[in-house]
């Protein structure tokens, strides 16, 4: 897809799009690893993939701070709000939130992570 056409397709800024992208990923490597590393036995194995799971939730969390950053940014940039169409008040019972409720990618492992919220 070229510069611009993510723009004109999604309604969404590509900045935006690419972040939400890594995001994504980030949250599935992390479940993968932690799939990989329940499965895993003792030893070098299972250090590697305690390893990659904390850098994939890392990222995850980075990702997620610029996502806020970047939405508040577009926020001022257009009528409506978020470049999702949200509006800035909070959200309703009708609307989903962003912080989740347990379960999903790291809601009851170990190590340290920012848990399974989104």
């Amino acid at each position: 897809m070229q510069q611009g056409q993510s723009s004109q397709a999604t309604g969404t800024r590509n900045v935006t799009y690419n972040i939400v992208s890594v995001l994504y990923h980030a949250l599935q490597g992390a479940e993968n690893c932690q799939t990989y590393l329940n499965d895993a036995q003792e030893g070098e194995l299972r250090s590697f993939f305690e390893e990659a799971l904390n850098q994939q939730r890392q990222l995850a969390d980075r990702a997620k701070q610029l996502l806020s950053s970047q939405l508040q940014n577009e926020g001022g940039q257009s009528e409506g709000g978020s470049a999702f169409g949200f509006s800035g008040s909070s959200p309703s019972q009708n609307e989903p939130s962003l912080s989740g409720q347990g379960g999903g990618i790291g809601g009851s492992g170990g190590g340290s992570g920012s848990g399974g919220s989104f």
